[in-house]
């Protein structure tokens, strides 16, 4: 009976993390007007607080936030 509780909330977290990694990826492809796989500082724009934060999230500095930075930024 434990291991079969264990193995249900094992199950409701995996499919709760697939669920935030997707809501995550959905907006950062709803912001990727371009579709190029980055964030202008333009495109970033349209949400206050990347673009209040730009530079600190372009951690490489090269003008884009990729899917990375964005996830690392947001967690």
């Amino acid at each position: 009976m434990k291991v079969t509780a264990l193995a249900a909330t094992l199950l409701i977290s995996l499919i709760s993390l697939s669920s935030y990694a997707l809501d995550l990826q959905t907006t950062f492809n709803e912001l990727d007007k371009d579709s190029n796989g980055f964030l202008s500082e333009a495109e970033a724009s349209e949400d206050a607080l990347l673009h209040g934060n730009f530079t600190q999230i372009d951690s490489n500095q090269d003008g884009q936030i990729s899917f990375s930075e964005f996830q690392s930024f947001i967690q």
